[in-house]
């Protein structure tokens, strides 16, 4: 079979797991052609016919990244008829990204086979911690078994690929634009206003190089931050400046930052079989950060801490 796979990555999660998706099915002898959305010429030039549609991408803010829509409205303009799958990954919550993303495809013409959400590692607040930090520990990894998951997943697409069956998405919750509502108003508090630190910064460029957003533009004697409170939050900039310039706020600043060869370290020992005794507790993880996250948001709503 043929399969392209479409993802978005910020920080670097969603393209490892896409990746191992496909090297899982390039491996059972399928043809898999794996496209950043990013690369608008390459998605718009790639010929669907025939293909199994995969789309990958990262939970943001209860729901699916804003910068996918685009992709989704021209896809939308097709002819034909085609299955897909999708896969998130995700810090703390999944929320209903799946639905959301599914309800904005048209869905007389693409025909949902199944879809997996993947716990990764924060890449954000949690990130910038200390290490022996609770909020670090608790979250700073990925699921137990994920690459059985992933197997697993692999094989599911593939079942349903040779069937007729799809799978019906759930309608949408009247709570839900509420929900995200609240969410935003949560991240603004949390994430109020992006920064750069002029003593600090090199003018490399490489945070205005690779900015999704096209939000950060080198000038001569600095980097112009486009709008400083509305970007995507992919925190690509923060994580991957080399010299530790960028924040989004006082829960921003540390020393740690979530790099591509700490998610490769993480990545590795979940799938060597160590067995994350947070995962197993997750739960309650999720429960304490809610209780502090929303103690915070109601202390700082109407005063972020720049």
């Amino acid at each position: 079979m043929k399969f392209v796979i479409f993802y978005f990555s910020g920080s670097g999660n969603t393209k490892l797991i896409g990746s191992e998706i496909k090297c899982i099915l390039e491996e059972k002898g399928h043809l898999v052609e794996f496209i950043s959305i990013e690369d608008t010429n390459k998605v718009k030039q790639t010929s669907l016919e025939g293909k199994i549609i995969g789309f990958g991408y990262p939970v943001y803010k209860f729901t699916y990244p804003s910068i996918f829509d685009d992709i989704l409205d021209l896809l939308n303009q097709g002819e034909h008829i085609y299955k897909y799958f999708q896969y998130s990954t995700y810090a703390r919550f999944s929320a209903n990204s799946a639905t959301d993303f599914s309800h904005k495809l048209d869905s007389d013409l693409f025909h949902l086979l199944t879809f997996k959400s993947f716990k990764c590692p924060s890449c954000g607040i949690s990130a910038r911690k200390a290490k022996d930090d609770y909020e670090y520990k608790s979250v700073m990894f990925f699921e137990n078994d994920i690459r059985v998951k992933l197997d697993a997943f692999v094989e599911d697409i593939l079942r349903k690929s040779d069937m007729q069956v799809t799978q019906k998405m759930s309608k949408h919750s009247c709570l839900g634009p509420i929900k995200l509502r609240i969410v935003e108003e949560i991240e603004r508090t949390k994430y109020p206003k992006l920064q750069i630190d002029t003593n600090k910064c090199t003018l490399c460029g490489l945070c205005s190089l690779n900015c999704p957003d096209s939000n950060l533009k080198e000038d001569i004697d600095f980097i112009n931050i486009i709008d400083e409170k509305n970007c995507l939050h992919c925190l690509r900039c923060m994580n991957h400046c080399p010299s530790n310039a960028i924040n989004f706020g006082k829960l921003s600043h540390g020393k740690n930052r979530y790099t591509l060869k700490l998610r490769n370290e993480l990545y590795n020992k979940a799938s060597s079989g160590y067995s994350e005794k947070y995962w197993d507790e997750f739960d309650r993880v999720i429960a304490v950060w809610r209780k502090n996250t929303i103690r915070y948001w109601l202390k700082h709503r109407r005063n972020p801490e720049i």
